[in-house]
């Protein structure tokens, strides 16, 4: 039965290594998929403050108004949230071979020129992540 115990011994140390690396692969991904999902709440809430800042400069030019206070406001928002959206993005490219598009925020591949979803030029650093 000794020769028997060395190879129970070796199947049972390589299922724990495969548990181990499925489980952390595991983790991995759902990492991924909450980053992703804060991302997307991330570009939802620029598209509100998109549509607010639009309103807020119709309603400045229609009305004669100077709410260049308000448009500020709604600005610097904008470019905080767009900061936040791109350390998320950075992030999740860090854990795949690829890197997001700036202007439209879709998965573009590592070393691409161009965005394939929206053709936007594409930075040499940004490519290269």
């Amino acid at each position: 039965m000794g020769k028997f115990d060395g190879i129970l011994d070796d199947v049972i140390v390589n299922a724990k290594a495969a548990a181990s690396v499925v489980s952390k692969k595991a983790s991995d991904v759902y990492d991924n998929s909450k980053q992703k999902i804060v991302a997307a709440e991330i570009r939802a809430e620029i598209n509100t403050k998109l549509k607010e800042l639009g309103a807020l400069t119709y309603k400045s030019v229609v009305h004669c108004t100077d709410l260049s206070d308000k448009i500020k406001e709604k600005s610097a928002e904008i470019t905080e949230l767009k900061e936040n959206l791109d350390l998320i993005n950075d992030s999740i490219s860090a854990t795949k071979s690829v890197t997001y598009c700036p202007e439209c925020g879709s998965d573009v591949p590592e070393n691409s020129k161009f965005c394939n979803s929206c053709g936007a030029k594409l930075d040499e650093d940004k490519a290269q992540l």
